[in-house]
């Protein structure tokens, strides 16, 4: 607002100094440049307006996936299909996520070609995992005098998922990690419960074979596969804590790490686990069963849209206190992991 001010005096100042010059030395030429000072204002304004609200800002990211640590590349810009240029856009931008409390704005400014197009990048980097949403928020000029403010809304967003570091130091036993017979070998026991078909679906690569309904794939020509409910001890159930005492806490971080190297090693075994958390929105808890990587990646994002709490352990304490403890519980913390057997 001061530069705004400032101009606009020394606009005025300018403006009666020609004046004066036009009434001492009485030439056309002071004439001239008097007509020029009265239609400048009008005209520059006019011209911005006109092109400004023609401009279309866009909002691109090179890659919405990323890992914590890594560098993502978004790019804002502006279509002037307008015959004018603008000397200065400024855009506003924000970065906010629901999983870590944080939003923050930033301000640049671009000028804005005659029928060209126009964009820069804008290199983010995230420390932590989550899902993070780019805003594109406002767009605003001033005319050619610096007279005139313009300014509009944009509602331009993108959803950008990073996922955390993966670590070498968690690695998968089935010895390690609680008691009791394979899923497949139990069925053949006498004497031990067995493991009941519950659906059948379609195969997914990565599928055990003897799970494979050979009969019903022969018919329909179409692999199916048994969805079996376990009553083993060997039901691996991750349950991760989505434990964050403060925002710049990296603890969060560290649980989610541990627990995306602890779910690639078991589909890297061909187990089928349940992904588990506890979800502060509808105040229980959520499972996913988990055949693939990318079903635990669309666990991953569902968990990511989730509150964390500040109360250590807090989702293993509700789980003991419920009778959902079934086969082997896998808890997930910053300090690693640690199983319960049921």
């Amino acid at each position: 607002m001061l530069k705004r001010v400032l101009y606009a005096l020394s606009y005025i100042l300018l403006f009666f100094v020609i004046l004066l010059l036009a009434d001492f030395y009485k030439q056309p030429l002071f004439l001239f440049l008097l007509m020029l000072f009265v239609a400048l204002p009008p005209a520059s304004y006019l011209i911005c307006k006109h092109t400004f609200f023609r401009m279309s800002p866009f909002l691109r990211v090179d890659s919405l996936y990323g890992i914590s640590g890594n560098c993502v590349t978004a790019r804002v810009g502006l279509h002037n299909p307008a015959f004018f240029p603008l000397p200065s856009c400024t855009f506003t931008y924000q970065l906010t996520s629901s999983y870590y409390p944080c939003q923050e704005t930033f301000r640049c400014t671009i000028p804005a070609y005659s029928r060209q197009e126009f964009s820069f990048d804008i290199p983010v980097t995230f420390q932590k995992c989550g899902c993070y949403q780019l805003h594109l928020i406002q767009v605003e000029c001033f005319d050619y005098l610096h007279f005139f403010h313009f300014e509009k809304s944009v509602t331009l967003q993108k959803e950008i998922v990073i996922h955390p570091k993966t670590t070498d130091d968690i690695t998968f036993d089935s010895a390690a990690f609680g008691e009791g017979f394979d899923e497949f070998e139990e069925t053949a026991a006498k004497g031990l419960v067995s493991s009941n078909v519950t659906d059948i679906r379609e195969y997914i690569p990565g599928d055990r074979l003897q799970r494979i309904h050979w009969k019903l794939s022969a018919k329909i020509k179409t692999l199916m596969v048994k969805e079996n409910e376990q009553t083993s001890s060997n039901q691996f159930t991750i349950l991760v804590e989505l434990f964050l005492p403060s925002p710049e806490s990296l603890i969060l971080e560290q649980s989610l790490s541990h627990a995306c190297s602890i779910a690639y090693e078991l589909l890297k075994q061909g187990e089928t686990f349940f992904f588990c958390y506890y979800s502060c929105f509808e105040e229980d808890f959520t499972k996913h069963l988990i055949h693939s990587k990318e079903e635990f990646e669309q666990a991953l994002l569902n968990c990511f849209y989730q509150i964390p709490y500040k109360d250590e352990n807090f989702a293993l304490e509700l789980l003991q206190k419920t009778d959902l403890l079934k086969g082997t519980i896998l808890h997930i913390s910053d300090k690693g992991v640690h199983d319960f057997v049921s």
